[in-house]
């Protein structure tokens, strides 16, 4: 289930980046969320808004952004975004088997 997860989730990312300055590793997780959530944060402040995550499209992965806001702040971070991810999926550190 987490290959599946993790298979669609770089292949939405390598689609919606096409074309990008940088490349990520679909078999790293890490690389995969970081990618998506950076491609998410439209203005670069190391934050992703409710409006920026509906802008991306991220509500197609069946995820509410205020289910990744731990706390509740309206701001996703990078690391309550990789937080969730591994709550539900286990540690992002690659592929594992």
């Amino acid at each position: 289930m987490r290959l599946t997860l993790l298979a669609s989730l770089a292949a939405a990312a390598l689609a919606w980046t096409a074309g990008s300055a940088f490349a990520i590793d679909p078999h790293d997780a890490t690389s995969v969320v970081a990618h998506i959530f950076d491609a998410a944060d439209a203005d670069g402040d190391g934050a992703v808004t409710a409006e920026e995550y509906t802008e991306a499209g991220l509500e197609r992965f069946g995820v509410s952004f205020e289910a990744c806001d731990a706390d509740g702040d309206g701001l996703m971070t990078m690391g309550e975004y990789l937080a969730f991810y591994e709550m539900h999926h286990g540690p992002a550190d690659g592929m594992a088997s």
